[in-house]
This record gives structure tokens, C-alpha cells and sequence, in this order.
């Protein structure tokens, strides 16, 4: 005969939202469904449960034994969460915490699956059940400091995420949330150093290198938030995030322009495509074409008048003399910097290779 294992809990700490439609606690239809979850919670592991309600002690009472098919719930519970089924896990999540309110995976896991459904007071008190019997698990304590945020509670959230890299000072987690806790409290200073410090454990993490260069954009060091934007957008990731960085390295430019009212925006759209031709070119084959353009120069380009174009050898197609003037510009950055060439288009050139 197989071992019966028994657990109670009270009515009130029951998750009623777990039923589905509003029930009523102490009611048959209470009775009844709470009866119903625990059966197919169990029966879902292999093994079968008997329920007891008893309304005069507002108390759940749960006997289950192991059937012959039971299978780890924790298997099968993480099978879920790595398929994104965060519904269906979560009543498995919950019934296994009572079943064992020790067991700190279960928790954790429980916390971060009510975090992840945006039900951020059961997620911090969950995690704070877990923090409460592993006081140094500092996935725990990120994901609680992370819950905090969410609520709202922004120096509740620093506090546990300053508790999680003391225990563990190199955790990319608990750096990158902490130092997004900052920002939301305007400490960009104190924002920067944190994520200055994820990204030297974490190189490639395009979330803190974001938030980083908004730091930076905040301290007013617009040169170095473009790079930052630039590196994120390079290296690639979430779509939601690199999109951030194209954003802000637009409102960058955008501000840049503003300030350079004297700047021409056709110059810097040839001067950027120049440049991303040149990607795909050895570094002769550019100085050949800035040298044949400055030679075709010699013999008059008209760089005000649209409707005349020219051909080079160097390149396909027809071009007008402003778009020529321009590559050749961009061309004697590249192996002759800061060569007089007739022309000063440095501020658009800045702008081109920023973007």
C-alpha cells in the first residue's frame, strides 16, 4: 500500500484566483472546486489526492499518495516554465509549496512565475518566504528586488538588490536590476557605476549597456551614450531593447542638428552612405576613389546644380558633384584625414560616422 502524505492550510491562505470564476470561500462551490484542483493537481504527477473541508475550522486538509505512474513534478513544472506555460505551471507551483513550504526552488520558482503574471504583492511575499529560509539565495533576492520595482517600491527594491550582490558582487542579474532601480530614482551617477560594473562581468549585455548609455545621456555625455547605443544595436539582441538604442541614437542626432542648424542633412546622408561602402572596400581601392574624384574635381564638379551628373570608375552609377564632393570627402577621412580638399564638411562627416 502506498504511503499517504497529508498538509493542511487555512481557508484565507488558500489562492482562491487559482479557481478561476469568483467563489466564495466556505461555500459548497468552494468545497467542491477546491476538492476538484487538488485532485488534478496530483493526478497530473501520478498520484491521487483526498481533500477534506471542514468550515468549522476554516481548514483544508489534503491526503495524497504516489499512484504507479508518478512522475518528479519538478520536471515537469520546469518543462513548463522553459515552454513559457506560466498559467499551467502555476497552480503545480503553488500546490507543491504547500505540499512543502521549505523547499526553496519551489518557491523561488513560484515567486517568479507570479512576478512574471504581474502579481507582484503574491510574488514578494512568496520570495520573502524564501529569503526567510535561504536569507543569501541571491536569485531570490533579485527576483524580490525586481517584484519591488514593479510595485513601485523603489528603495524596498534597492535594498533586497543591494542585499543580492553583497552575496554575490559579480551577479549580472542583480547588477543590471539594481542599476535600473537607480535610474528610476534619478541616481544617474550611482546608475552608471553599477552598470559600468555589469557590463565589466557581462560584456554583451545589450539591457545594461543600454541602460548605461541612458545614464550617460542624463549626465549630459552625449558622445559616449551614442557609442554605447551604437555597440547594442551592433552586437544585437532583444528586439524591444535594440530598438531603444536606434531610438535614442535618432533623438541624439536629431538633437546634434538642432544645435548645427548650419549642417546639411543631403551632405550627411551621402557622407553615411559613402561610409557604409567603404565597409565592403579594401583601404586602395577608397584612396583610388578620393584621389579620382578630387582629379575629376580639378576639371569642375557643379555641387549646386541637381540635374548634372558624373560616373567614376570607382563606383556604379551616376552621381550628382555634391554627392562626389561628399564621398571624396568621407573618402580622405578615411587614409588623409584633415586634408584641405576645398570643402569643410566636418560637422556632417561627425554626424555620418556617429549614426
Amino acid at each position: 500500500m502506498s504511503k499517504e502524505f497529508t498538509f493542511k492550510l487555512a481557508f484565507e491562505d488558500f489562492d482562491i484566483s487559482l479557481l478561476g470564476d469568483e467563489v466564495k470561500l466556505g461555500s459548497d462551490e468552494f468545497t467542491s472546486k477546491v476538492s476538484q484542483f487538488f485532485a488534478k493537481q496530483f493526478a497530473g504527477f501520478g498520484g491521487r489526492a483526498r481533500v477534506i473541508v471542514s468550515d468549522a475550522d476554516q481548514e483544508i486538509e489534503v491526503h495524497w499518495t504516489k499512484e504507479a505512474n508518478w512522475k518528479d513534478p519538478k520536471e515537469k513544472i520546469l518543462d513548463l516554465l522553459n515552454d513559457g506555460k506560466l498559467t499551467t505551471a502555476l497552480p503545480m507551483l503553488w500546490t507543491l509549496v504547500q505540499q512543502d513550504p521549505t523547499d526553496a526552488d519551489n518557491l523561488y520558482h513560484l515567486g517568479v512565475v507570479y512576478s512574471e503574471l504581474r502579481q507582484f504583492d503574491k510574488a514578494s511575499a512568496t520570495l520573502e518566504q524564501l529569503i526567510e529560509i535561504a536569507p543569501d539565495h541571491v536569485h531570490g533576492l533579485t527576483a524580490l528586488g525586481v517584484a519591488e520595482i514593479n510595485s513601485g517600491n523603489l528603495l524596498i527594491a534597492e535594498e533586497w538588490l543591494r542585499k543580492a550582490t553583497k552575496v554575490d558582487p559579480k551577479n549580472q542579474w542583480a547588477l543590471r536590476n539594481l542599476g535600473a532601480c537607480l535610474m528610476k530614482q534619478d541616481r544617474y551617477q550611482d546608475a552608471s557605476e553599477i552598470l559600468s560594473r555589469c557590463l565589466a562581468e557581462a560584456p554583451k549585455d545589450i539591457a545594461a549597456m543600454v541602460g548605461l548609455g541612458e545614464a550617460q545621456e542624463a549626465l549630459g555625455d552625449d558622445s559616449s551614450a551614442d557609442g554605447l547605443y551604437r555597440m547594442a544595436i551592433q552586437i544585437g539582441g532583444p528586439e524591444h531593447i535594440v530598438d531603444i538604442a536606434k531610438e535614442r541614437r535618432t533623438k541624439i542626432a536629431e538633437n546634434r542638428m538642432r544645435e548645427n542648424s548650419d549642417v546639411r542633412l543631403d551632405v550627411v546622408e551621402y557622407i553615411g552612405m559613402a561610409l557604409e561602402k567603404f565597409r565592403t572596400m579594401e583601404p586602395k581601392q577608397i584612396q583610388d576613389l578620393g584621389i579620382e574624384i578630387g582629379l575629376l574635381g580639378t576639371k569642375g564638379l557643379s555641387i549646386n546644380d541637381p540635374t548634372k551628373t558624373y560616373k567614376v570608375k570607382s563606383l556604379d552609377g551616376e552621381f550628382t558633384g555634391l554627392q562626389l564632393v561628399s564621398i571624396m570627402y568621407a573618402a580622405f577621412e578615411q587614409f588623409a584625414p584633415g586634408t584641405n580638399v576645398g570643402v569643410d564638411f566636418s560637422k556632417e562627416y561627425q554626424i555620418a560616422a556617429e549614426q
